[in-house]
């Protein structure tokens, strides 16, 4: 646990040193102690779980292809900026989205993906949310026909009023835009095969 995980270790460094103490004196108490140890530790909803897990199982349905996991973060994440277009933050000083997680093939279409799982409300949840719809909105701007856009929410969060605040921001016309929960994308890749 102490050696391998460089974001533990970055949180154990940054602790002895704001508090004076030596990196081994806390690696002691951390091993010895797993309510002290779990102080370091990502809490398990930001681990990325229910992203990894969502890969998996879309890149595993039969109309994807060159399914990609897109970086999260830095010159090389991918957005839609406030003009529609999709492009990388590097080349896009005004980003206007969170990064972008999943694109694939499907057909002639190419698929950009959001997804999200949250379980309550809440500020940061509130915040999410807001983000997808900012999202949604400047991807009424995308000229390219041949992209769509979905934005996959799981969780007890997205209730049926929520579910209909993404849906009144939905392209119908290409490119198209989606909102759904994990389970709806097989069906929405069916109908636009």
């Amino acid at each position: 646990m102490l050696s391998g995980d460089v974001y533990v270790m970055r949180r154990i460094q940054t602790f002895a040193s704001r508090f004076g103490f030596e990196v081994e004196e806390l690696r002691e108490k951390i091993l010895a102690d797993p309510i002290f140890a779990a102080t370091f530790t990502k809490e398990p909803r930001r681990q990325g779980f229910h992203e990894r897990t969502a890969a998996d199982w879309i890149n595993a349905l039969p109309q994807v292809r060159q399914f990609e996991r897109l970086p999260q973060g830095g010159k090389n994440a991918w957005c839609v900026s406030v003009d529609g277009g999709i492009r990388m933050t590097k080349d896009n000083p005004d980003t206007a989205s969170k990064a972008l997680d999943f694109k694939w093939m499907t057909g002639e279409t190419t698929f950009w993906a959001m997804h999200k799982y949250t379980r309550e409300s809440g500020g940061n949840q509130d915040s999410q949310f807001k983000e997808m719809k900012d999202l949604l909105r400047n991807f009424m701007q995308h000229w390219r026909q041949s992209d769509a856009l979905i934005v996959i929410v799981d969780g007890p969060y997205y209730t049926g009023a929520r579910m209909d605040e993404l849906r009144h921001l939905l392209r119908t016309q290409p490119p198209l835009s989606f909102a759904t929960p994990i389970a709806g994308v097989p069906e929405i890749l069916e109908r636009t095969c």
